[in-house]
């Protein structure tokens, strides 16, 4: 009687273990396909989604991190705050705000994990935001997935998980 009790509250663990694996799954496929037919920044509520391509600021955000970024006035940036910015059309550098220029014009940026500061002050023009959460190691999932192989493995799955129960439909018990 003990063991069947165990064996129930194992299954329920697994299940709840599954669909949170699922949501975050079906989460990821979303912002990626967004990403990849609108061909921006993939966002969420205003929010824009990037991951940490460097270890300049480990420990506070480490490699292949997703970071969600508030879009944000840059009068509202203050000295302290994790800063995302354009540096060139294609490239985006996630840094702390280590000093803030007369009316919020500049601002100047060091990684937590690089000894000197940042050699050019960030214009407020090219202010994306201010990170606001981030999950670690969650970016190997998001680039994979953003991948062609990616895109076949969710293909893949998509059509196993449609088929499966098809094939493998539970016959009648014959008497």
């Amino acid at each position: 009687m003990r063991e069947k009790k165990d064996n129930k509250a194992l299954k329920l663990i697994s299940n709840i273990f599954f669909t949170v694996f699922m949501l975050i799954m079906v989460f990821l496929i979303i912002m990626t396909a967004q990403s990849r037919f609108t061909g921006r920044e993939p966002s969420l509520f205003g929010n824009r989604l990037y991951v940490v391509d460097s270890g300049s600021m480990e420990p506070t955000l480490p490699l292949n991190s997703l970071i969600l970024v508030n879009e944000k006035n840059p009068d509202l940036i203050e000295k302290g705050d994790i800063l995302t910015y354009d540096v060139s059309s294609d490239a985006r550098v996630t840094h702390r705000v280590i000093d803030v220029g007369e009316n919020n014009d500049y601002f100047i940026t060091q990684g937590d994990a690089n000894n000197v500061e940042d050699s050019a002050p960030v214009e407020r023009e090219n202010v994306i935001g201010v990170v606001r959460f981030t999950i670690p190691y969650i970016g190997y999932a998001f680039r994979f997935l953003s991948s062609t192989p990616g895109i076949v493995f969710i293909l893949g799955v998509g059509l196993i998980a449609f088929i499966a129960p098809i094939l493998f439909k539970a016959k009648p018990k014959q008497v």
